[in-house]
């Protein structure tokens, strides 16, 4: 009822079963209120592959890029095929499609009249919208008789049949307003816990308590840091802003800025302190945010203890070793080279229950800043996070998770994360 009125106030009403373009956010809501009813129904709810097509699909096609779906950019975004894969022999896009096609058919075949249809037409990547077609076989409502409303005429709800009727009208209009915004907050809530991007942070944003958001510096990054020396208390202020203790890489910076901003949108109360700043207790009194790897020390004390961890087999080299594979050596980065020349960095990711702590940790772990930066734009994305739950096991939420990403480095410029490699337990 909600909807037909705010529709209504429109200047041009879509037809029944007319193709609709959701230019307006209520029109995209409700698309999207839709794409999560389908996705919960039995023909997608076990199907995490054919569910991640249509939902970037949809989704692509709310921002406006619908006419930009192409085979090559799903199997790239959804699938995780490489730029140059050739789609002449890799047919994974179009039978997903295919497949996700017959599925919505067979969604709608099953008592889902009167809700809007998305459909994906053969030959076409970019759905379409529609609203649903009036059910034809109910027989119209009468029109009321002579003899019908003599009967009518003798029932009194209330004195006065023109009160009555009002007192009827205001009622159903306000049941139906009731029903309508509880229908509206349930699916957005049922939206909200199905959310790739708040299922990962949940463990640490329903915390009560405040959170630690503890960045690298360049003290981290020393040979030998000293063990919890303090500055001297006649330092200089000119020697304080640029010690080491107090100097951080802007990259790193701006991934703490990232996390930052979506605790503050998420009302949540947090620390930032260096990874000199920050002590033991710190990290016991609730959870955290841990930026940087070779230039933060928190980091790095539990990193030996998990599959993926970083090593250097030789001065200035650090890998990513997989200790399941231990002969795998393509996740190097090597210092000694030119700033400039470096084409590719990798990142650790990790989020779990510390065992000495007692507290959740998440941990986002470059071999440099730019895979830092690469995998803090992941962590903060939705579409990217969507890319995680569509290869997570079932009830991923829960579980602790240790993530590998590679990401591309152009002129000191780092791309869109991957995942490479990813553990669950």
């Amino acid at each position: 009822m909600v909807s037909h009125g705010v529709r209504a106030a429109r200047p041009a009403v879509p037809a029944l079963n007319e193709a609709m373009a959701p230019a307006h956010e209520f029109e995209s809501d409700e698309v999207r209120q839709q794409l999560n009813r389908i996705l919960l129904s039995p023909a997608f709810h076990n199907s995490k592959r054919y569910a991640a097509v249509l939902r970037f699909i949809v989704e692509q096609t709310l921002m406006g890029l619908g006419d930009q779906l192409k085979e090559r950019t799903i199997g790239i975004e959804v699938f995780g095929r490489r730029p140059d894969y050739d789609t002449a022999t890799d047919h994974a896009v179009r039978s997903a499609v295919a497949e996700v096609r017959k599925r919505l058919a067979q969604y709608y075949l099953h008592g889902s009249q009167g809700e809007l249809r998305i459909e994906i037409l053969p030959g076409c990547y970019m759905p379409q919208f529609r609203r649903a077609e009036e059910v034809s076989n109910l027989a119209p409502f009468p029109l009321p008789t002579a003899t019908m409303r003599a009967k009518r005429d003798e029932v009194q709800v209330w004195p006065g049949t023109k009160w009555g009727r009002k007192w009827i009208f205001v009622a159903v209009t306000v049941a139906a307003c009731a029903l309508g915004c509880g229908a509206f907050l349930t699916v957005r809530a049922v939206d909200r816990a199905h959310d790739p991007l708040e299922a990962f942070w949940r463990p640490i944003i329903s915390s009560h308590a405040p959170i630690l958001l503890c960045v690298g510096n360049v003290e981290g990054g020393e040979a030998s840091p000293p063990a919890n020396a303090g500055l001297p208390s006649q330092l200089l202020l000119g020697d304080f802003q640029n010690s080491p203790r107090s100097t951080v890489n802007k990259y790193d910076a701006f991934t703490t800025a990232r996390f930052a901003a979506l605790l503050e949108a998420h009302g949540r109360d947090f620390r930032l302190a260096s990874q000199s700043d920050a002590t033991f207790t710190d990290l016991q009194t609730g959870p955290a945010i841990l930026v940087g790897l070779l230039n933060n020390n928190w980091s790095e004390r539990l990193m030996p203890k998990l599959r993926f961890t970083v090593v250097q087999p030789a001065p200035g080299k650090y890998v990513i070793r997989d200790n399941q594979n231990p002969s795998n050596n393509a996740w190097t980065v090597d210092y000694s080279s030119p700033y400039l020349d470096l084409s590719k960095d990798y990142a650790l990711v990790l989020r779990m229950v510390d065992p000495k702590t007692e507290q959740t940790v998440l941990i986002d772990a470059g071999i440099t800043v730019f895979g830092t930066s690469a995998a803090g734009n992941f962590l903060t994305n939705r579409r990217e996070m969507r890319k995680l739950a569509s290869i997570a096991p079932p009830g991923w939420e829960k579980k602790n998770i240790e993530l590998v990403f590679s990401t591309d480095v152009i002129k000191g410029q780092s791309g869109p994360a991957s995942i490479v490699a990813a553990q669950f337990w």
